[in-house]
């Protein structure tokens, strides 16, 4: 369940300062996020796990509520469940908040989270450069893989293989 957690507005200057906790920040306003249970966070895990694995040489890998800004004015903030960042695109492991999109996000959807909240998310992703967004549904045990300047979308279940990034293949039956 998001709901909102003061009537403080904060904005961009806000970014290095901001209170730990599990929320984002939807044009100035704190959304709290409703922790998440084991299976999340084994998919979490599960997934980090390979693309540190695979890719680690490549970029970098990060999970647990990754602070990406979308945008400074009005301030939003979504936090990411996984990102991967190549090492063209930060050389360097980033720190703090990330400013720069990453190349893959991966979000593992809450039993409390709507369609429209998710493609909300999604559009925020793209809209800043991320490359590719995966969904992972556990409840429906369902995939979708947004791509960037793509209209199309691929749709999968855990049982079919798909391509989570760069030829990494992954069948989420074989893995959760």
């Amino acid at each position: 369940m998001n709901v909102l957690l003061d009537k403080k507005v904060y904005t961009y200057s806000d970014v290095n300062s901001l209170p730990e906790g599990n929320y984002e920040v939807i044009d100035g306003e704190m959304v709290a996020m409703t922790p998440s249970g084991f299976r999340h966070g084994k998919l979490e895990y599960v997934i980090a796990e390979i693309l540190g694995k695979n890719l680690s040489s490549k970029g970098h890998v990060a999970v647990g509520e990754v602070g990406i800004v979308i945008r400074k004015k009005p301030f939003r903030l979504r936090a990411a469940d996984v990102v991967y960042v190549s090492k063209e695109m930060s050389p360097r492991e980033p720190v703090g908040m990330l400013e720069i999109p990453p190349d893959l996000v991966v979000e593992i959807i809450s039993e409390d989270e709507t369609a429209g909240k998710i493609n909300n998310k999604v559009q925020d992703y793209l809209s800043i450069g991320v490359k590719r967004v995966v969904c992972i549904n556990p409840f429906a045990e369902t995939v979708t893989v947004h791509c960037q300047g793509r209209s199309d979308i691929g749709y999968y279940d855990f049982d079919e293989r798909f391509e989570l990034i760069d030829n990494v293949f992954v069948t989420l039956r074989e893995l959760c």
